[in-house]
């Protein structure tokens, strides 16, 4: 009887494992999998109109089409574009490259009062604007073109350092000449990133794109918290602070992006044995440090090398399937501010993976969302935040800022909870309970918050 047993284990054994093997070369894709597998179309005929191609080509030799450039770097990658990334470092593509920090081009951006510091005759950005001028040409150049993100399908991204200074020199010189020019300058600034951040097809240019957003509404905070404000800043400021709209929330194509490199660079790595090559890791960490992100947060979206646990090659069919429908989860809850992001493991024991499939390949890899979808929150709060600070400099004596929190609106209200946003009369603060979703009383570390003057803080009721 035992001899029975152990025959009827091992012929068990064996149809699974034959199924196992099967299944990895037979079974037919899902139509999530198909669905999330079809790349964006693409509208921009010409390659050469596209700014995307501008931003990779940005440092590139003087006299030479920074366009041109980008789109060469771009072409390099070839039919198979995930086996190398970008080659920014090649001869001819890095002589505009900023030989200092870009904090050290624009000093008086980060100043208690900027607008008075720009329009100061003596002011440092002044000589950067002379020494950087072909920068800031280039980037009036990218605000005025077509956006569309061919990064899709590519392991690399922009470099950051010469866009963030030249456009907060194009920003500063605008400010330096007249309010009305910066004015206009840093509109037109804010709505270029918002289309990127609407039109971003990969993870780090959605990324960057709330970060240049973030950095401008950062310097007009710092212009509302002074006693006495031009007009013309409260009004055109308004208009440029809108809440971000769902297509601007949207990971679908940054996830679905990151789900087909991770399904390629398996299928390519299983074949060759090689490593396949990601994003620059600097332009990574100088995006993860700028948008205060974890330092790991690009890694942990990144699948890594897929190898069953008998070491056959890399996941079946039927697991990439199981991964298609998480995905296809994550990007519908990452919509909705207040809705958690799904657990793969839950959505696995949904899937019709044999025994053996789940045994040989656990899915022990779970991309951690959670922080890109929680930046694009914070992104939202602090352009609620900057708005409300035009709203509230009307002092009242009779209404409690509270009060007129509570009234001013729902598309004003925390996008982390729903509620309105909170007033620390101690502190003169306004604030969001930021990521944790706790009331720390406007502690900067935890909550996001922005000052009003004490001269438009109404008292509150003794009471």
């Amino acid at each position: 009887m035992r001899n029975i047993i152990i025959s009827l284990c091992i012929i068990g054994l064996f149809l699974e494992l034959s199924g196992l093997i099967w299944s990895a070369k037979k079974d037919k894709p899902s139509e999530t999998f198909v669905r999330l597998s079809t790349p964006p179309a693409r509208n921009i005929e010409r390659p050469l109109d596209n700014g995307y191609f501008l931003l990779l080509g940005m440092a590139a030799a003087g006299g030479t089409n920074p366009v041109q450039t980008g789109y060469d770097i771009w072409s390099e990658t070839g039919a198979r574009p995930t086996e190398r990334g970008y080659d920014l470092d090649k001869p001819g593509r890095t002589e505009l490259r900023l030989p200092v920090a870009y904090d050290r081009v624009v000093p008086e951006w980060h100043a208690h009062d900027p607008l008075s510091e720009f329009q100061n005759n003596e002011a440092s950005f002044r000589l950067s604007a002379s020494l950087y001028a072909p920068l800031v040409t280039r980037y009036e150049q990218f605000l005025r073109m077509q956006f569309e993100d061919w990064g899709y399908g590519h392991t690399g991204a922009p470099r950051i350092e010469e866009l963030m200074a030249a456009h907060r020199l194009f920003v500063a010189i605008g400010f330096g000449e007249q309010v009305r020019t910066g004015l206009d300058r840093l509109t037109l600034d804010v709505a270029k990133w918002r289309s990127v951040l609407r039109e971003a097809r990969t993870l780090p240019v959605k990324i960057l794109a709330s970060v240049m957003i973030e950095d401008d509404v950062e310097l007009l905070s710092r212009m509302l918290s002074q006693s006495t404000v031009d007009k013309r800043v409260l009004v055109q400021g308004l208009n440029l602070l809108q809440p971000l709209t769902l297509a601007e929330y949207s990971l679908r194509w940054p996830i679905q992006n990151e789900f087909m490199m991770g399904y390629q660079r398996s299928r390519t790595e299983s074949a060759n044995g090689t490593r396949l090559s990601q994003a620059d890791p600097h332009i990574l960490e100088t995006v993860t440090i700028l948008a205060h992100l974890p330092s790991d947060a690009f890694q942990k979206v990144a699948h890594p090398k897929s190898l069953t646990g008998f070491g056959l090659a890399a996941s079946g069919q039927r697991t990439w399937d199981a991964y298609s429908s998480y995905y296809d989860a994550t990007i519908k809850a990452a919509e909705t501010n207040h809705s958690p992001l799904p657990r793969l493991q839950y959505i696995a024991r949904q899937s019709p993976r044999t025994f053996l499939e789940r045994l040989a390949d656990p899915m022990e890899f779970e991309p951690q969302w959670e922080p890109f979808s929680q930046h694009l929150v914070e992104t939202d709060a602090r352009l609620r935040l900057v708005s409300l600070q035009i709203l509230m400099r009307k002092p009242t004596a009779t209404v409690t800022i509270p009060t007129r929190l509570a009234e001013v609106g729902s598309m004003y209200f925390d996008p982390f909870t729903g509620l309105p946003m909170l007033w620390s009369p101690t502190q003169k603060k306004l604030y969001s309970v930021g990521k944790d979703r706790l009331d720390d009383g406007g502690d900067p570390s935890f909550d996001i918050s922005v000052p009003l003057p004490p001269a438009f803080t109404a008292p509150s009721p003794a009471s």
